[in-house]
């Protein structure tokens, strides 16, 4: 058995910003709006089996419009800025509002209704948006997050698609499933977070592609590119064999921040999507091990 190891230097530059957050009821809590929390999500579907997709959701930033606070909210799906909306919480009654200026819904003229996250179940609003056109609360109950007991709200959304959102106390929206028309045929999971600094769960979303499957002569890992990078880079290496791939980020005192790739893999050259918006500014290294493998076949 062989073993391969390539190390190579990166720098991340990611800009930190620090904001105040406003008061901490108990219905904010379904939602923790603060800069730099984040989401990372899986999503499978069914009847029809089509491969698993992967996206991110997150709070840039924070602002003051018309007098009101609100979080720029992103979502990132295949590195992409898919969705940009500037959300906030009524925390006089716990409605989740999203910035619609001059389209507003119910007694906001600037702000439609996501959810009332205050609701009980029974609990009803009508306002549309992302067309939904009620927002129902189904049921509360408490259930395990990432190993820790938390109260979670499960919403019922009608309109010409139907959607099931659950949100959890301290770490917002856990899952959801929609429809159009229904039933549902897409489930999406919360399989990471980082909340308040925190990390819980896989924030990984790591997309490893073969770039062409021409033998190397020898096994190879390329500088990655961008360098520096915010938040995104590519991490490309080649294998010569079919051999066991182990990909790891470390940090600048050794430490192991990141495992990338963990499996086997047929000869060929790979780039690895690596997202870091996770990890604070710094210089990274990483390392790959190729350990050679065989196939017995069956007499």
């Amino acid at each position: 058995m062989k073993f391969s190891n390539f190390l190579l230097l990166i720098t991340l530059f990611l800009i930190i910003n620090s904001y105040s957050f406003a008061q901490d009821t108990g219905s904010v809590k379904y939602l923790p709006l603060r800069t730099g929390n984040a989401w990372y999500y899986k999503t499978t579907y069914s009847p029809i089996p089509f491969p698993p997709t992967f996206h991110k959701e997150s709070i840039e930033t924070d602002s003051l419009i018309n007098g009101k606070e609100y979080f720029k909210h992103i979502l990132i799906r295949n590195s992409q800025i898919w969705n940009t909306q500037f959300i906030r919480i009524d925390s006089s009654n716990g409605n989740l509002l999203v910035y619609s200026p001059g389209n507003g819904c119910g007694s906001y003229a600037n702000d439609k209704i996501i959810d009332s996250l205050a609701s009980s179940p029974g609990n009803q609003i009508s306002c549309f948006y992302q067309n939904l056109s009620t927002r129902r609360c189904i049921s509360v109950s408490v259930q395990s997050v990432f190993g820790l007991t938390s109260e979670t709200k499960e919403f019922y959304h009608d309109g010409l698609t139907i959607e099931y959102k659950e949100y959890a106390k301290n770490f917002g929206v856990i899952s959801s499933c929609s429809g159009e028309p229904p039933p549902c045929t897409g489930f999406t999971n919360l399989i990471g977070c980082r909340i308040d600094g925190v990390i819980y769960g896989d924030t990984n979303l790591t997309n490893i592609t073969l770039v062409n499957s021409s033998i190397p002569e020898r096994f190879s890992l390329e500088q990655n590119y961008p360098n520096p990078f915010n938040p995104v880079t590519n991490l490309e290496f080649g294998i010569s064999k079919l051999g066991f791939v182990s990909l790891k980020l470390y940090d600048a005192l050794g430490k192991e921040v990141k495992l990338l790739v963990n499996e086997i893999k047929p000869a060929g050259n790979y780039v690895v999507e690596f997202d870091g918006s996770d990890l604070p500014s710094g210089i990274y290294f990483y390392k790959t091990t190729i350990r050679g493998t065989f196939l017995k076949q069956r007499e």
